[in-house]
């Protein structure tokens, strides 16, 4: 327990707290360990999902609805500096994370630093977003980054002059208290002329009372691609690279996550889909390849794979037969399990919506007229599952704590026990073997251990 496990919220530098001895000897240990829950426990991760529309009160299918395959959820203790970076999939999924390393009577660190609402529409989009400090004594943040990060542009410059100094210099207050006021802050226009409202959240403060600490550089950066603000032409080794090493250079992260991309409503033909799976096999070729620095020199030590690409095409298999497709299972275990066959990941529903979302991907009970051969889509209404609300966006509800627990132990195999600085070109099999494992488990739909969930066992990669 001492060692690998955490309730408090106390930073490792507080002496505030007695519990801080606790913190020390996790960063000196165990970094990131994580609990499996009951969600009559520990509720569904949703406490701080902004945008309504993205959420799903439906059900999962009988395949995935097993309390070791979706049904439960995950809390975690961490003294690491966490960054999620991408588009709204982003957003949507370090909200998440969020949820796991915050608990009743804190929910104070949650702290908006900029989010905007377009005109009418309901829901809260996030530009900047800091919990701090987690279970644990680090820090999470989220920052909408809707492009690759380079060395030429001005998304760049803006990134690094403004976004990362914000983030390493930020003082947040311990104890964080349990909430925040979102305020209005400014308003402004778009040539169209609709009007886009700005807010951040108001600190409740008291100096008398609370100690305040930087947040400093981060350990980790977790990217997410955001393909439909991006080509997938535009998604080239070079310009991961380059995003890659901007991680270090931007906020200092020693460790970079990336996950592999998903299908979504922006995979429109065959050759898209191809297109894809050539770009997740990029990134794993870049994680596998990569050289750290000499000991002692900045830059990015190491980078990991989230196989979260695998994880939902696994669910979409699962949910398509659930459904009625005539399909067959394939060898998940298989490399290149998802290339043949998939035509049917194409087929549209599309009744009001802006972007015709993938049938296995949104809707959750058998339909009618459907084809033997699969050469049409089929026809007949729709109702909603508990995978994705509209085909680009996922149930945080359902895939969240399984993504929060993978990021966890993926951080582990750097951070628990070690520090990146060790990590060399001699040694890094072991955290390959490590980053295997934690997508064997949990970035797929093997079962988790049933004995791990609702006993308050510590769960922690090394």
């Amino acid at each position: 327990e001492g060692a690998s496990w955490t309730e408090s919220h106390s930073p490792p530098s507080s002496s505030s707290d007695q519990s801080s001895t606790t913190a020390k000897k996790q960063g000196k240990d165990i970094r990131i360990s994580f609990r499996l829950h009951d969600p009559m426990d520990v509720p569904h991760p949703t406490q701080f999902l902004s945008v309504e529309k993205y959420k799903c009160l439906a059900a999962l299918p009988p395949s995935l609805s097993g309390r070791a395959h979706l049904s439960f959820t995950t809390t975690i203790s961490t003294n690491l500096n966490i960054l999620f970076l991408g588009d709204s999939v982003a957003q949507q999924f370090a909200q998440g994370f969020y949820a796991s390393v915050l608990g009743e009577g804190n929910y104070g660190g949650h702290i908006i630093l900029d989010a905007f609402q377009m005109g009418n529409r309901a829901g809260l989009h996030v530009d900047k977003s800091l919990v701090a400090p987690t279970r644990g004594g680090g820090a999470c943040a989220y920052w909408r980054a809707l492009a690759l990060m380079n060395n030429g542009t001005m998304g760049y410059v803006d990134f690094l002059g403004q976004q990362g100094e914000e983030l390493v210099n930020y003082r947040y207050a311990y104890p964080a208290g349990d909430v925040n006021t979102l305020v209005k802050n400014r308003t402004t226009k778009l040539p169209s002329g609709a009007e886009t409202t700005h807010f951040q959240s108001e600190l409740h403060r008291n100096d008398t009372e609370q100690t305040f600490f930087e947040v400093g550089k981060i350990d980790a950066c977790v990217i997410r691609l955001p393909h439909g603000w991006i080509q997938l032409q535009d998604i080239t080794r070079d310009r991961l690279v380059q995003h890659i090493n901007l991680c270090n250079k931007v906020v200092g992260a020693p460790t970079v996550i990336i996950s592999t991309l998903p299908l979504n409503n922006n995979v429109e033909t065959p050759y898209d889909w191809q297109d894809l799976i050539k770009i997740n096999q990029i990134i794993r070729d870049i994680a596998q390849s990569w050289k750290p620095p000499s000991h002692g020199d900045d830059g990015v030590r190491v980078v990991l794979v989230q196989e979260f690409g695998n994880f939902t095409n696994q669910i979409l298999w699962k949910n398509a037969q659930f459904i009625g497709y005539n399909i067959s299972m394939p060898d998940f275990a298989m490399d290149g399990w998802e290339k043949e066959g998939t035509d049917f990941l194409l087929h549209r529903y599309s009744p009001d919506q802006q972007y015709a979302p993938s049938i296995p991907m949104v809707c959750g009970h058998p339909l009618d007229s459907w084809s033997a051969k699969n050469e049409t889509p089929p026809k007949g209404p729709c109702l909603y599952n508990m995978i994705s609300r509209d085909g680009m966006h996922w149930c945080i509800e359902s895939l969240g704590p399984r993504y929060s627990a993978s990021i966890a132990c993926l951080l582990g195999c750097v951070y628990n026990g070690k520090h990146p600085d060790d990590i060399t070109t001699k040694n890094v099999a072991n955290v390959r073997q490590c980053e295997q494992e934690c997508n064997d488990q949990l970035m797929s739909l093997v079962p988790v251990d049933g004995s791990w969930i609702g006993t308050n066992t510590t769960i922690y990669s090394k």
